[in-house]
């Protein structure tokens, strides 16, 4: 059935399964940075513990340094290494050598014996340039009285020779700067294209979920992951659906099967409550039985109506609807059905109302007009006055809306409190919430202001209530001009 408000619901409801899995993709996004951050600060540690352990004081620059300050000559004129220097080496397994102009070594410490003494000058360019003598790693430091070597043992020291262009090197924060962005161009279009395919993949369960929400069946054909998803919701819908059919045909087999004896009990009940000749007590009792008979009558007519609204695909029959014809057919059959005795009833049709249209289900609201008379009888069973009006409100702002028609039913009986009319409201809120109206049957007063809350805004409509102790209960329906 057509469900206007619920529609417009839907249409401002967020995509729910989009947002989630953009939440996902987002999450995902932000764990990959954090790896990245998470992977810089660990080579930030790593780098400063090997700085620390091979590049400071234990590095081969650092020992040639020392050896290089700790190394003397004596008055003889013979070379002598200080107490720092031999430590130095010591710490490292290393050997070192002094070499003179003519590249023959005037000191030593530590040489191993297939290193060579004497060198020419191709044999320290191709040393220098390698960084290694006899497969030793060497490191070389100029002094003024010669070449000293410093070596280290074999395999503790790796030496690449790396040229670069200058051109290369000063655009080398240009070239960073180009990976990091097409890095995070990559990243927002991986984004992009799975968040685009994750809704294509969810729109269906996502309609499928709109169409149960409203009572419509769903048959949900997906491919790869999601295929089972898409089968459990065609299967659960297809359960909703038996349960639904045998709800309703549940509920009108019990109307029709109560019908009949139902209207054997009021004609009897009637008969003898207007039989002058019956006893004043047999009289009275029968207008009690009565009086319930009509109200098992209006709880058999709501059940229907709701049943009619949840479970039937029947839509609005819309049309252009007076609501003052309305308000007179049920006055009159009010009156038609003698409960004018303690339930006197009064019509008034404000100015301009008379020929006031609206676009309605003419069956719905005066459905609505009877619950709200039988709602001021069943709380007033010692009678009082009921006054049932229609006004005319002009629209609050300057949009295309011509006004509303307001539709008032209200009685002068016991009212309700504060609290009473609280309570009310808030089973009012929850059935607009419940999944259908018949769902909320069972709560105290049964379910007459309940539909005609459901029946005001399935019209885009509303319904208000007041009340006061001692001061009457009033309804009023306001529904927009045609």
């Amino acid at each position: 059935m057509r469900r206007w408000e619920r529609k417009r619901d839907l249409r401002r409801r967020p995509k729910g399964f989009a947002r989630f899995f953009t939440r996902q993709l987002l999450l995902f996004a932000a764990c990959a940075l954090l790896i990245v951050v998470v992977d810089f600060l660990l080579y930030v540690v790593i780098a400063y513990r090997e700085s620390e352990a091979n590049y400071n004081d234990g590095s081969p620059s650092s020992v040639t340094r020392v050896v290089d300050g700790a190394l003397f000559a004596s008055q003889d004129g013979a070379f002598e290494l200080g107490a720092d220097g031999e430590g130095a080496l010591d710490a490292h397994g290393a050997w070192s050598m002094l070499l003179n102009a003519e590249g023959n070594a005037v000191w030593s410490r530590g040489l191993p014996a297939d290193v060579p003494t004497s060198y020419s000058v191709q044999d320290v360019a191709m040393a220098a340039h390698y960084a290694a003598i006899a497969d030793y790693p060497a490191f070389f430091w100029k002094r003024d009285d010669g070449l000293l070597i410093v070596g280290f043992p074999k395999d503790t020291y790796w030496t690449f020779t790396l040229t670069y262009p200058v051109d290369s090197v000063r655009n080398l924060p240009l070239y960073a700067l180009l990976l990091f962005t097409v890095d995070v161009a990559l990243l927002f279009l991986l984004y992009a294209v799975s968040r685009r395919r994750t809704q294509n993949a969810v729109a269906p369960i996502s309609q499928a979920l709109d169409d149960l929400s409203e009572g419509r069946a769903a048959d949900v054909r997906l491919k790869g992951d999601l295929r089972e998803i898409g089968q459990r919701l065609t299967e659960v819908s297809g359960l909703i659906e038996q349960k639904d059919a045998a709800r309703a045909n549940w509920i009108r087999g019990v109307s029709h099967d109560i019908r009949t004896p139902l209207s054997m009990i009021l004609g009897y009940a009637d008969a003898i409550a207007g039989d002058r000749d019956m006893p004043a007590e047999a009289r009275s009792g029968a207008a009690v039985i009565r009086a319930q008979g009509l109200r098992i009558k209006d709880l058999v007519t709501d059940l229907n109506t709701a049943s009619q609204l949840d479970y039937t695909a029947r839509p609005l029959s819309l049309e252009r609807v007076r609501p003052a014809r309305i308000l007179r057919t049920a006055a009159a059959a009010h009156a038609n059905a003698g409960l004018d005795e303690t339930h006197p009833i009064d019509l008034d049709v404000g100015p301009g109302a008379a020929d006031a249209v609206v676009l309605a289900d003419e069956r719905l609201l005066a459905r609505a007009v009877e619950n709200a008379v039988a709602n001021a009888r069943l709380h007033n069973e010692q009678g009082c006055a009921i006054a049932m009006s229609l006004r005319i409100e002009p629209s609050a702002g300057s949009g295309a809306e011509a006004g509303r028609a307001v539709m008032c039913v209200a009685d002068n009986g016991a009212g309700a409190s504060a609290a009473e009319m609280a309570a009310l409201e808030g089973r009012l809120a929850r059935a607009r919430t419940a999944r259908d109206a018949a769902g909320s049957y069972g709560e105290e007063h049964g379910l007459g202001l309940v539909l005609i809350d459901r029946i005001a805004r399935l019209h885009n409509g509303e319904l208000s209530l007041s009340s006061a102790p001692d001061k009457g209960f009033r309804v009023e329906i306001s529904l927009p001009l045609a």
